[in-house]
């Protein structure tokens, strides 16, 4: 993705994507986790919106879950709105504590959304941990988060 406009095609490649992997005989096709980074995070919403039985589990990681002021993204593109409607569908959010404030709030507003709906959401905080942590920051708070979300993923597909 190289802008804003470019969420559908993304969101297409991404289900394109996952249609090529579910399909080889090597992956059991109904235990697919999807993971979303950044500003991905915005991908979750169709995901969330009907999720499809085979689908274990969303993580997102340091995610963008609403539109930042100035971003014109297609309505469809707003996992807030849409996580009511996840069902049952687990959902493993890990949090970087000195995270953007603008990113933060987005997160903070999905979060809230979760909860009053019930959402089954488990949150992994990296208090110390940056926007790319898993990337930049190479401490064991930073090891730790990652393996944990792996963690909480992988039991989620089992």
């Amino acid at each position: 993705m190289h802008d804003v406009a470019s969420y559908p095609l993304a969101a297409a490649d991404v289900a394109a994507a996952v249609q090529i992997v579910r399909a080889d005989q090597r992956v059991d096709a109904g235990r697919i986790a999807m993971w979303f980074f950044s500003g991905g995070g915005l991908l979750i919403a169709d995901w969330l919106r009907t999720p499809p039985g085979w689908l274990r589990c969303v993580a997102v990681t340091y995610p963008v879950l609403a539109p930042l002021p100035g971003w014109e993204v297609d309505p469809s593109f707003r996992p807030v709105e849409t996580v009511e409607t996840a069902g049952d569908l687990p959902i493993v959010l890990t949090r970087a504590g000195r995270e953007r404030p603008q990113v933060a709030a987005t997160v903070e507003a999905f979060t809230s959304a979760a909860d009053r709906c019930g959402t089954q959401l488990e949150i992994i905080d990296v208090p110390g941990g940056r926007h790319g942590f898993d990337m930049l920051d190479h401490t064991d708070e930073s090891r730790h988060a990652v393996r944990r979300a792996l963690d909480a993923v992988l039991a989620r597909c089992d």
